[in-house]
């Protein structure tokens, strides 16, 4: 009976190993060398990676699997991939980017670790590996914190305002108009309208209805008080007015960004300050946008001010948004300012932006309601 026993178990052997059957022998093979002798027997061949496995080298021959020798297809079982400490990257003295860099060309899976209490020279400098599992080839890769100080925090800068004003000529209704409805979808007059204003952060003050006075959504959106005629075409149920040609990052949550808490605070602050804010609609795109929102032109007249200065052109002028949704907004010849197109005098502003390198634009600036070190908003600071 023992004799029987060994038999068996040689043949079994014999078999695993493709001896004694039209099966090649690919013990010590790897997944490369066993798809090239498949190859050259014109067979095809799936593989299964045993994870849990490792031999002496990576992808090495564990046993055959399901055969279809009348077929020539063939299964192979090979063990996981070994990962040597030895083949991570050299890292000292690389910062957060090329860090990521090489990590992605190595062929371990990393997650990024910042230590927010640990300065190097550099900002988010390599520090060291931890957590290496050669089993997995997981590693761990800590890096300091930014480096940055109170200097460097935005501030918004006093700038001698150089943008658009407001012609007296839009506030005629009867060349103006609110909207014009003949079209489908309804488009802007070009009408300028004086809007009420709540101050504070939409998310404090509750509901809106019944022609309520609104509040600060964003950088980009804002809840006012209208006229009824234009109120009854506003469909979003805030209901909010979002600005032309502007774009500033996200602070809702869950999709918060970095720099929407400052453009959403330099907005809250000009429109809690004005004496007077002027809607304006817009004969080049639709009275409404996306959600039923209104979509319009914001002026504001600052205490001791005669003139109406654009709100939108300030922002993106102040880095704090760009320029974007170019739908037709700004590019007619009906809403015009000193010879220039209002879109034209948003690209202005955001060039100037960009040439003097101010809020995001700026290469040295930070967003105080941000944590670099963890790249999300700073819970002790975040509204």
């Amino acid at each position: 009976m023992k004799i029987l026993t060994l038999l068996f178990i040689m043949l079994s052997t014999l078999a695993a190993c493709g001896i004694g059957n039209d099966l090649p022998n690919l013990e010590g093979k790897t997944k490369e060398e066993i798809q090239g002798v498949f190859d050259d027997k014109g067979w095809h061949v799936d593989f299964i990676e045993r994870s849990f496995i490792q031999k002496e080298r990576s992808y090495q021959f564990i046993e055959y699997g399901h055969t279809d020798i009348e077929n020539e297809f063939v299964v192979v079982i090979i063990s996981s991939k070994l990962h040597d400490v030895e083949s991570l990257p050299q890292l000292d003295g690389l910062t957060y980017t090329e860090v990521v860099a090489m990590m992605d060309e190595s062929d371990w899976d990393y997650t990024i670790s910042i230590r927010a209490f640990e300065m190097r020279d550099k900002p988010r400098e390599f520090i060291k590996f931890s957590h290496i599992d050669e089993t997995d080839g997981t590693v761990v890769v800590v890096l300091s914190a930014m480096i940055y100080d109170e200097e460097n925090m935005f501030r918004p800068v006093d700038i001698d305002y150089d943008g658009p004003y407001l012609d007296d000529k839009y506030f005629n209704l009867t060349e103006y108009p609110y909207f014009l409805d003949q079209y489908d979808p309804v488009i802007g007059g070009g009408a300028a309208f004086e809007v009420g204003y709540r101050d504070g952060r939409w998310h404090e003050s509750g509901p809106w209805f019944n022609n309520r006075a609104g509040g600060c959504i964003d950088g980009d959106t804002t809840v006012f008080e209208y006229p009824t005629e234009v109120l009854n075409e506003i469909t979003s149920g805030t209901p909010s007015t979002r600005y032309l040609n502007l774009d500033t990052p996200e602070t809702w949550s869950g999709v918060e960004e970095e720099w929407g808490q400052p453009a959403t605070q330099y907005v809250c602050s000009l429109l809690a300050e004005a004496q007077s804010i002027v809607l304006q609609t817009d004969p080049g795109d639709n009275l409404l946008g996306n959600h039923g929102r209104l979509l319009a032109w914001v002026w504001i007249q600052m205490p001791g001010e005669d003139e109406y200065m654009l709100l939108n052109y300030k922002v993106v002028r102040q880095g704090l948004g760009e320029v974007a949704y170019l739908f037709g907004a700004g590019e007619t010849d009906i809403l015009m300012y000193d010879g220039l197109r209002y879109n034209d005098w948003m690209l202005k502003a955001e060039e100037k932006a960009i040439d003097e390198g101010l809020g995001m634009h700026s290469d040295t600036l930070y967003d105080p309601y941000w944590d670099y070190d963890n790249d999300r908003p700073n819970a002790d600071l975040w509204p």
